[in-house]
This record gives structure tokens, sequence and C-alpha cells, in this order.
């Protein structure tokens, strides 16, 4: 059971190094290993037997995420194995700099000075940094994802924009937090707190490397739920819904008002729908950028439930349509089909998933001049509106389009704001911003969890 490796001086399970290691969490060490070597050795006699333990195994990792309540169910599956492993022998194969977060289970941060006190050099280094222009520009970025059926785990990020050849790689979107968790406030508001103290410090401070201060612009950028979550703002379909104007439901009946980013963070709990101090007030409000994905996909479910509603209404939604919607969708390359559910009239149809949306739209594109985006932006919004029209001479009307209710959050800020910040953050691409990076990443770190603690249960079975 040697298979271990050299990092900074520390051991490690090969293959088992991540970015980050919280407190809590624990991974046997060599005594346990050993331990579960000989107990497995032992206890498979058959491979009837083994197949069936090791599928017990297999479904406690996953379903457990193998903390210590993890183990505790693996010893309920093996009851040779010791009931209480003793995490602190294995302290050795975590990295320092993770500090526990009180009340929260396996939560923690790891401080943000000391990542970029880490990787800043290096940048210099590389030419990404300029000792005589020291402006670091600093993207912050969250995201949840759900691990498994009980568990949701929520990432908090930072990446340099400065770094433009590496922004879109999630290797370069380093981990600050890390708990296990859902998206709220309250919960975020205590996580984040060492976090946030950090972020006001460097904005106003700045950051002393090698006797060189280096200013800080921040940044935020994330999916619309999470953004407004960080910003105490309304959620999305509330009255007062955009985080960046006063626009309400009912103001969209009028589409010719031209609505702009007119709120500012000094004021901001004086608008409408700000009913908490936002988590990141030292950040601009023209720096909370939306993420130009999760925009894209919510515009496509609106139009494609639309255009399917249209065709329920003028009674074409037959197999013919059908017929023809999936042809055309198997000659992109994409999986879809219709089907009616029994004992009803409804039909059902598949949930296209992201890279199949990006598929169907793969013209769609953001990254043009910024005032010509404006032009047709609103050209498009005009034809979306277009409303039922007498025919001249006849009694006849003309079908419109669609109505202003008909409008999301996602439509208005794509309309009204992207353009703007565009324009304001040219120097970057509003493709800088982009989330996905950061979805990859939290979905990598569970992928490389899993697998390495699948490793080793797989080399102790093979013992």
């Amino acid at each position: 059971m040697e298979d271990f490796t050299i990092e900074h001086g520390k051991k490690y399970l090969k293959g088992c190094v991540p970015e980050i290691k919280l407190k809590t969490f624990g991974t046997p060490g060599r005594g346990q290993l050993k331990n579960l070597t000989e107990i497995f050795n032992n206890s498979f006699q058959d491979d009837r037997e083994t197949e069936k333990k090791v599928t017990s195994i297999v479904q406690v990792i996953d379903q457990n995420f193998l903390s210590r309540e993890g183990y505790r169910a693996l010893v309920a599956v093996e009851p040779d194995l010791e009931h209480e492993l003793d995490f602190a022998e294995s302290s050795y194969i975590f990295g320092e700099g993770i500090i526990e977060i009180k009340n929260i289970t396996n939560g923690g941060h790891r401080s943000a000075k000391d990542i970029l006190t880490y990787i800043i050099p290096a940048l210099i280094f590389e030419g990404v940094l300029d000792i005589s222009n020291p402006i670091i520009h600093l993207r912050i970025s969250g995201d949840g994802r759900n691990v498994g059926r009980k568990i949701k785990q929520v990432m908090i990020t930072m990446a340099i924009l400065n770094d433009e050849q590496n922004i879109h790689k999630p290797d370069h979107h380093y981990t600050t937090i890390l708990f296990p968790g859902i998206e709220s406030y309250e919960l975020l508001e205590v996580m984040m707190s060492p976090f946030i103290q950090e972020l006001n410090d460097l904005k106003n401070y700045g950051l002393k490397i090698n006797n060189i201060i280096w200013k800080f612009e921040l940044y935020f950028s994330s999916d619309w739920k999470f953004l407004s979550i960080c910003l105490g703002f309304n959620a999305a379909n509330s009255n007062y819904f955009c985080p960046w104007c006063q626009i309400s439901k009912h103001d969209q009946i009028n589409n010719q008002t031209n609505w702009k980013i007119s709120k500012k963070m000094e004021k901001i709990n004086e608008y409408p729908g700000h009913s908490k101090k936002p988590l990141f007030n030292m950040i601009s409000l023209d720096h909370w950028i939306p993420d130009e994905l999760h925009i894209m996909l919510r515009i496509f479910d609106r139009l494609w439930s639309l255009v399917l509603s249209e065709l329920k209404d003028v009674d074409q939604f037959d197999n013919i349509c059908h017929n023809e919607i999936v042809q055309e969708m198997n000659r992109i390359g994409v999986h879809f089909q219709f089907w009616e559910e029994n004992g009803s009239n409804t039909w059902n149809y598949t949930s296209l998933m992201g890279n199949d949306k990006l598929k169907v739209l793969k013209d769609f594109d953001l990254d043009y001049d910024p005032h010509q985006f404006q032009f047709e932006a609103e050209d498009w919004l005009e034809l979306f509106l277009t409303p039922d029209r007498v025919i001249p001479n006849s009694n006849r009307i003309e079908k419109g389009l669609y109505s202003p209710s008909a409008i999301t959050p996602y439509i208005h800020v794509l309309v009204y704001h992207i353009s703007k910040f565009m324009e304001i953050h040219k120097q970057w691409g509003i493709k800088a911003f982009s989330c996905a990076p950061v979805e990859k990443k939290i979905i990598n770190k569970l992928l490389i969890f899993l697998d390495n603690l699948l490793k080793v249960v797989v080399v102790s079975i093979s013992q």
C-alpha cells in the first residue's frame, strides 16, 4: 500500500491531491486502508458475495459522500470495519490553509489573499501581470450543484480576468469557499463572512507582494438566482424583478420606455425589492454581470414553449407536426421525441439539455458591436410584440405574435441591459463572465472526489 506521492513536503494518496480540502472531510489513512484490505480479503469468499458487497459499498459512497457519516454507513455494510475511524491519523493527507466554519458540517474556506499571494508572482513571470501597472481585475462567482438526492454543494470561486487565455478554464477559477448546503442568503452570509472581509480589504487597501501594492477592480457574475440572493434582491418571478433598473411587471405593457441601468449600490436598499444588504456591496452594480449562457438558455426555453403553445392554439400540434420537429432535431444531431401520457390527451416532449440547446441556437452570438446589438435586440423585441391588426378594406384580422406578458426577465435583460454591459466591459468581452467554467469546475470536483473514493475501495479489495 505504498501508493503515495509527495506534494509540497506532504504525503498524499496518488491522484488524490484536490485543490481544496475541507478540514472535516475524512479519507482513511494507512492504518485504516490496511485494515480495509485485510477485512475485504477475508470476507469476500466468492464472486457473487463480492459483487453484492461491492455494489453496497459503491451505493454508500455515492449516497453519503464518505464523510464521517459516510464511513459510519460503510461500517453498517461491513460490521468488521472499525466503528469509529481516527480521522486525526489521516490529517497529513490534507493541505494547510483550510479553515473550518463553525456550525457548518464539512464546510470551509480558503484565504483569498493567500491564493493571490501564491499565484500573482507566477502571473508576473508569465507576463500576464505588469508591475508597472499593478491593477488586478478580480471576478467573483458562485453556484450550487446537486451531488446526490439529498446533498447539494455550494462553491464560491475567484478568477483573474487579466489572465485572458485561461479565464474559460475551470482550473483557473480558484475555490475560496465550499460547503454542503442550499443557496440561501442567511447561509451564504455566514459562510462568506471571512471572504467578504478580505474583498473589502483588497478593494480599500490592495495587497502588498514583494513591496508592490496591487490594486483590485472587483466583478461578480453568476446565474440569476445566485446573483439575486447575493444582492439581497427579489426572485425573478417577483413584481420588481430586475436587479439593474426599476421596471415592474406592470411597466412591461409600455415597451416604449428605454430602461437603463439606473440603480446605484450606495442607495440599493432604497429601491423596491431590495430587502437585504448586498453581500458584496463593495462591488458597483454595473460590475454585477449576468451570465450570457443562462440568459441564452432561459430565452430558448421561453421561445420553445411559445412555439409549441402556438401550434396547439392553431390546432396543428398533431402527428405530422411531431414528425417534422423530430426529423429536424435528428438532422442537427439532437435526440428529441414526443409521447402521450397514458389515460390523457396531454403530450410531453424531451427536455433539451444545455449542449442540445447550444446546437439548436448555434448561430447565437453576443460578440459584436454593443450599439449594433442594441439596435438588433430592440428590433427583435418589436417583432416579438407584433400586435394583431385589421387588414384594410376588409373584416379580416391578421394575427400578431406575442403580448408584453410573454416577456421574461431574461428577455428584458437581453434587450435593455446586455449592450451596456458589453460597452462597459469591452476590455474583456461579455463571454469572460460566462459561468460555464464554474459549473464545470463543480462537476469536475465531484467526479474526482468520487473517483478517488472508489479507487480506495477497489485497491483495498484487490489486496
